[in-house]
């Protein structure tokens, strides 16, 4: 049976990292007086990005719903998600012991720093558990996710929990657009009109400050369509390379950012608005190269790639 890369899942996830960065960037390395919240890259970035993060995830998921049950399906998010979290907790605990002298050495500590970090992938963690009681429950029926919605909805924000609030309906947009097929038709269209009308109405909800459910899922549709019809162009091949390893460059950043960038390397709000900009654009650049470099380096090794990427495989997401 012919296999076929799903190229666009890797570029969709780079795109998505990169833009991760560069909002750090803009929010860490600018002056502590910058209001980057009133910043239009910023704004558009963030209206986004974290969504996109999740309906891709959610795409990517139906594939371990068809794959696992329960207990396999529990075993494989450990293995993908939880180790990783884990082992680059421990990196965070240790360097706010050695850098910012914030945690004591015990493994209490430890446990309560991991806990609280890296909320994204505890998010996705936590929401692939609702896919796979959904389909041991439900069936994988529409009306089983709408349930576990209304659930999601009345679970109080304890712990590191409110991240999977906001994050679980775009997780189950994933796995319905996966589901439906809905992007491989907006690409039997020829969708540039959907294009057109998703750009209008991102910028529109931008405008309007509408909620993050309605801005988020438009601005992925606009940049999921993108990206899956024109996957086989050789200019987004950055992305997919960064997209391999998108898990180990959202944690290495997010530690860079928090210990280094905001406590030496932010830049005087004295400086032309241009010259901020530059400074900003090649921070993000830099480190993501670094990021990239780094997490190539750890999946030359079996163990590292499992202790730090969760044995994240190379070349992208294949379907029979």
């Amino acid at each position: 049976m012919t296999k076929i890369r799903e190229k666009w899942i890797d570029e969709t996830k780079g795109f998505a990292i990169y833009l991760v960065v560069l909002g750090h960037s803009i929010q860490y390395a600018t002056s502590q007086h910058y209001n980057f919240n009133g910043n239009l890259v910023f704004r558009l970035i963030y209206g986004f990005h974290m969504p996109l993060f999740m309906i891709v995830s959610g795409y990517l998921f139906w594939y371990s719903l068809n794959r696992y049950d329960l207990l396999q399906g529990f075993l494989s998010k450990l293995r993908g998600i939880m180790i990783p979290c884990a082992v680059w907790g421990f990196v965070t605990w240790l360097c706010d012991i050695l850098f910012m002298g914030n945690s004591t050495i015990s493994l209490k500590g430890y446990l309560v720093y991991t806990f609280y970090s890296n909320w994204f992938l505890w998010a996705v963690f936590y929401c692939s558990l609702y896919g796979f009681i959904t389909k041991y429950l439900f069936r994988n029926s529409v009306w089983g996710y709408g349930i576990v919605l209304i659930i999601n909805y009345f679970v109080p924000e304890f712990g590191n929990y409110a991240g999977t609030k906001r994050m679980l309906p775009f997780f189950i947009i994933g796995i319905l657009l996966h589901r439906s097929g809905m992007v491989a038709k907006i690409k039997e269209k020829k969708g540039i009109c959907v294009l057109v009308l998703l750009g209008a109405m991102y910028f529109i909800c931008l405008r309007l400050n509408l909620a993050e459910i309605i801005t988020g899922t438009i601005g992925s549709a606009f940049f999921i369509v993108i990206f899956y019809n024109l996957c086989n162009e050789k200019r987004f091949n950055v992305f997919s390379r960064l997209g391999e390893v998108s898990i180990g460059i959202y944690l290495f950043t997010g530690i860079v950012f928090y210990f280094w960038v905001k406590e030496y390397f932010r830049i005087s709000e004295s400086y032309r608005y241009l010259i901020k900009s530059a400074y900003v654009f090649l921070m993000s650049i830099i480190l993501t190269a670094i990021a990239y470099i780094l997490c190539k380096l750890l999946q030359k090794s079996a163990v590292t790639n499992l202790l730090f990427l969760g044995g994240q495989r190379r070349g992208g997401i294949e379907k029979k």
